[in-house]
Parts: C-alpha cells; structure tokens; sequence
C-alpha cells in the first residue's frame, strides 16, 4: 500500500464511521419509542365498575364528611358539617320523589326543594322550613292538579302575603293580609 492511499482511506473511514454513529442514534431512538409505547399501553388501567350499598368519605381525623348510599326506600347523598350534622342532603325516594335539603350546623333544615308527583316546592325560612308552616318562611309551590303559587309567612306561621294560580275556580289570585289574618288587599 502506498502513501497517496491514506487519506484517501481516512475519509472513507470517517464517512463509515458517520454513518456508523447516525445509525446507532436512529437505532437509539427506535428503541425509545418503542418502549414509550409499550410502557404507555401498559399505565392505562383497565375499566372497572365498583358496586357497593354505600360509600363513605371521611376526613384525616376519621369523621364522616360525605354518605352515598342506597336504602330500602331510595337512595341519598350526604354532604356533612364539621360537627357531624348533615348540611346538604339529596335524596331520591320511591313514594316520594327527589329532595334537595339544606341545614345548617345545628341541623334545622333551613331550604328544602322538593319534586315529587304532587307538587315541586321551594320552602325557606331562617328556622325551619320543614312540616307545616310555624315560622317564618318563605313557598314556591306548583301543585300536580295545576294550582300553585307564593306565600310569604310571619314568625307565628300565618299567611301574610299570597300570588298565584290557587283559586277554586282556576283564576289568579293575590292576598296580602294584616295581621289578624283579614285581607288588607285582595286582586281580583
């Protein structure tokens, strides 16, 4: 071999060895994808459904702090207050229909909602808006046989103030009354 050959031989080897290193990376590379792949298609977590009566959620101190649950008369969720009282119930019953309830920390039921086959509801009051009106509060109703109206009552639970479709006879009416329970204004 003579002389003039080794730089002719120097390049080719360098463009070998080029090349060489390009397909190691590209190699490299294939290698990486495909295990990006595989570990991808084995992170994904299979579907699954979870079945139980109930659900429980509980604070770091070991209080119940939410109830999911399915009883022999519907079923209900339970959002509850530090004190453990329940502030906000949502239930769906059978005979009864959904209700939505909102309490505060002493566990008076202070808004109720209520969508059943009779009637759907809204009832307010600051000390309970729950069973026939005693206090002061506040009803929305639409009544299943096409009646419903607003009524506003005082602390001693009587009527003060009445609009809506309520009248015997279909027609609209709207009565705010004094305070021994006589009309003080009546349309029509």
């Amino acid at each position: 071999m003579d002389a003039s050959m080794i730089p002719i031989l120097m390049q080719r080897l360098e463009r070998l060895e080029r090349s060489n290193r390009r397909l190691k990376a590209l190699a490299a590379c294939v290698l990486v994808g495909l295990a990006a792949v595989l570990l991808m298609g084995q992170a994904r977590p299979a579907l699954q459904t979870v079945e139980a009566q109930e659900f429980i959620v509980k604070d770091a101190n070991g209080n119940i702090r939410a109830r999911l649950g399915n009883y022999a008369a519907g079923a209900s969720l339970n959002l509850y207050q530090e004190s453990g009282r329940a502030s906000l119930v949502a239930s769906g019953t059978r005979g009864q229909g959904a209700h939505l309830s909102l309490a505060d920390a002493t566990g008076k039921i202070k808004g109720l909602f209520v969508l059943s086959q009779e009637a759907v509801g809204v009832y307010l009051s600051p000390v309970d808006a729950t069973g026939p009106p005693r206090s002061p509060r506040v009803v929305l109703e639409a009544l299943a046989q096409g009646s419903g109206g607003f009524a506003v009552y005082d602390r001693a639970g009587q009527m003060r103030a009445l609009m809506g479709a309520i009248a015997d006879d279909g027609n609209a009416i709207a009565v705010v009354q004094d305070k021994e329970g006589k009309a003080a204004w009546k349309a029509p």
